[in-house]
């Protein structure tokens, strides 16, 4: 049975992550980007991660970093995938892919009909999957706000796609039925406040997940 994957963004607790993990969630991301509110220091998420069982994706997000300051975040936490959310150019995805081989690498991209054009190809050879996130003037995501899904498929991409942007138990369904994307990233749409995380919200969205999967499948 084909299964969408489940990506939870901005863990910044243990007791989060942990909750994430027994729900069934196959990936925590771990937010590098000081101006986010969902900020967490290398030194708090190398501890959450020590404690992670296998098989559970530990991603880093970072907005515009310097290559070397990404491998050492990524070798220091222990991450094996590196999420890049700024306005990082294919030369600069490569170069951070000829400093570690280990780590896969998506590139996060704003989608919307304001955003400007973006050349996906150019991004094929150096990343391994893409995030499309809401774009919003001036923010670089985690918005909150969803985007029309109809524009994906005039984007013609050949990587994976990892659908975000203001989902929630309520609309992940509707996501999945509508994009069937390789993987969601969920993040405001299952918190009580930024960087705190609602465990029931989690839960019912891992249900619905679920649920579209068996539709999808049948």
């Amino acid at each position: 049975m084909l299964r969408t994957r489940v990506k939870m963004c901005g863990t910044t607790s243990a007791r989060d992550a942990m909750a994430a993990v027994e729900a069934g969630v196959d990936a925590l991301g771990f937010i590098f980007v000081k101006k986010s509110p969902r900020y967490i220091s290398p030194d708090d998420a190398a501890s959450i991660i020590d404690i992670l069982p296998p098989f559970v994706t530990k991603v880093g997000v970072f907005v515009d970093s310097r290559p070397k300051d990404i491998i050492e975040t990524i070798t220091y936490c222990g991450l094996n995938q590196v999420q890049l959310h700024g306005n990082e150019n294919p030369q600069k995805c490569m170069e951070i892919r000829r400093a570690n081989q280990i780590f896969s690498i998506c590139k996060a991209f704003r989608v919307g009909v304001e955003a400007p054009p973006i050349d996906f190809s150019a991004y094929s050879p150096v990343v391994d999957s893409v995030l499309l996130d809401t774009y919003v003037k001036g923010q670089d995501g985690g918005t909150g706000e969803t985007f029309d899904w109809d524009l994906i498929a005039r984007l013609k991409l050949d990587r994976p796609l990892i659908l975000a942007g203001g989902l929630s138990a309520e609309n992940v369904r509707e996501a999945i039925q509508s994009v069937a994307p390789y993987a969601v990233d969920v993040n405001s749409g299952i918190e009580v406040a930024p960087g705190i995380k609602d465990h029931k919200k989690l839960t019912t969205l891992l249900q619905e997940v679920r649920r579209a999967d068996q539709e999808k499948n049948n």
